[in-house]
């Protein structure tokens, strides 16, 4: 099994970030008492998103070069 690292990134990304996605959208105060709202919710999704997006763009970075190396 090749990248194995990758593997486990994607495990552990997958273990915190599901959770917290499930957290979000069934709390209803947030921990400094700002009642949340339905745009609050999908604005701390989007955040949420963003941080996976960046370390999955990383990851295509990785295997891209990875793949460029390994044909020359």
């Amino acid at each position: 099994m090749k990248h194995k690292g990758i593997w486990l990134i994607n495990g552990l990304l997958a273990l915190f970030a599901v959770p917290i996605a499930v957290m979000i959208l069934i709390r209803r105060v947030d921990g400094s008492g700002y009642v949340e709202t339905g745009r609050s919710r999908l604005a701390a999704l989007a955040v949420l998103g963003a941080a996976v997006l960046i370390v999955i763009l990383c990851e295509l970075i990785y295997l891209l070069m990875a793949h460029a190396v390994k044909k020359s």
